[in-house]
């Protein structure tokens, strides 16, 4: 008889091959995106993390939110000024009285990132495309590899997050999960404000071999079946 992984189990095959072999894409990546809220969307934000171990400055770096109509940049975002602690998030918003951990709210206008399908979201260093993501589809160059069809929500409280936070396996697909809200704070899968609590990231080599262990159960667990 053979047996299938859940996609949960290949997801997190994956992200441990990239953590034993050091497979981070860059040090800044684009982690967190939530562009549409029940209601008014009035509480957006995009959320950047650094997975390395200095900090880095953010000058010469800007966000460009890509028109999937046409594929022009209907919003440029400089972050010049700026820098991102090691291992640490930064959060670009409009209000920072609504979003939890706002390190830049650097507008005044609500409803700032289209709402797809599909649109971008890419971070640029000078004219070097260091990461983006296309949502709801597929919108070339900024898909990421494989493009996510995933969608925010409208009627739930949610976000596009990778999980876990900073790793990148040059597939969106793979990387991005519907996760609830965690503006500065580790991503979660799931839905609701999970920004109000309090979250420690399980250290990566940890992870590693969290996943390991289960895996080994689970293989020994259909050894003894088939036996």
């Amino acid at each position: 008889m053979k047996h299938y992984l859940s996609s949960n189990i290949r997801n997190n095959l994956v992200f441990t091959c990239l953590v034993l072999t050091g497979g981070a894409a860059h040090a800044i990546v684009i982690n967190e995106v939530d562009y549409d809220q029940p209601g008014a969307d009035t509480s957006e934000f995009i959320e950047l993390y650094n997975n390395s171990d200095i900090s880095l400055s953010l000058d010469g770096y800007r966000l460009e939110l890509v028109n999937g109509n046409n594929g022009s940049v209907y919003r440029n975002i400089d972050l010049t000024g700026f820098a991102l602690n090691a291992n640490s998030y930064f959060v670009v918003c409009d209000n920072a009285t609504l979003v939890l951990n706002c390190d830049y709210d650097f507008t005044s206008s609500a409803g700032w990132i289209q709402n797809g399908a599909p649109d971008a979201v890419a971070l640029l260093n000078g004219s070097t495309l260091i990461d983006a993501i296309s949502y709801e589809g597929e919108l070339l160059p900024y898909t990421g590899g494989s493009a996510t069809t995933l969608a925010d929500s409208n009627s739930i409280i949610t976000s596009l997050s990778r999980i876990p936070d900073g790793m990148d396996s040059h597939n969106a697909l793979i990387d991005f999960q519907l996760g609830c809200i965690t503006p500065g704070s580790t991503n979660i899968v799931g839905d609701g404000d999970c920004s109000v609590q309090s979250v420690s990231a399980v250290p990566i080599p940890a992870a590693a071999w969290l996943f390991i262990s289960g895996l080994i159960g689970v293989l020994g667990l259909v050894r003894r079946q088939k036996s």
